[in-house]
């Protein structure tokens, strides 16, 4: 089945993917990292109860960091306390992880493990927001250069809206100085706007405090 879903997917998009199938979610994206890992499966990696010994084997080689929902901040706590593989997690215990992290990473514990506990969603949850943001090259102190980067980032977001077919019932504009200045304090501050219906488009989105 796997090579078939691949091959499909090749011939309707024209790009190449790898599969991972196990009995979790979790355990699924560490057989597809380990799609480019072994070549010799041909971009197709099964882990199932009754191969224990290549399930060990994968989570071994898998640095904690490629783990799926473990990202880098995550990656350096782990690290500190010893834990450099995605084995090393699998055997880590859950009350500890729960306490000293979170109940998502005792999640991803128990999905290592074989145990399904973050479940299959068929159709993708609505946002509950969409940011539109980015870092400037120089400094801007124009009020029109900012104020047309408000309007761009406004248009961006409802693009993002319509296209998923969302409305919104509340805009934030947000600012902040470079937390690296030398010898000036980093200036952050916010704005937000509650609209009185819901809307996707720009005009709309562009809140007042932005057109002053």
């Amino acid at each position: 089945f796997g090579h078939q879903l691949r091959e499909q997917v090749k011939s309707w998009t024209g790009l190449t993917m790898g599969v991972g199938i196990a009995p979790t979610k979790t355990l699924a994206k560490s057989a597809q990292w380990a799609t480019k890992q072994w070549p010799q499966f041909s971009g197709v990696v099964a882990l199932t109860a009754e191969n224990r010994n290549r399930i060990l084997k994968l989570l071994g080689l898998q640095p904690v960091g490629e783990v799926w929902g473990v990202g880098r901040r995550l990656t350096e706590k782990l690290n500190a306390l010893g834990i450099n593989t995605a084995l090393q997690l699998a055997q880590a215990n859950t009350a500890f992880i729960r306490k000293n992290f979170s109940v998502i990473l005792e999640r991803t514990v128990r999905e290592l493990n074989g145990e399904s506990s973050i479940s299959l969603e068929e159709v993708p949850p609505a946002k509950q927001q969409i940011v539109c943001s980015r870092s400037f090259g120089e400094r801007i102190t124009d009020k029109d250069a900012m104020h047309q980067a408000v309007v761009q980032y406004a248009e961006r977001a409802a693009e993002k809206l319509r296209g998923e077919r969302q409305y919104c019932r509340q805009v934030t504009t947000f600012v902040r100085t470079s937390p690296f200045a030398v010898k000036e304090p980093c200036y952050s501050n916010a704005a937000v706007e509650k609209l009185s219906l819901p809307h996707r488009t720009a005009g709309t989105l562009l809140p007042p405090h932005a057109e002053s």
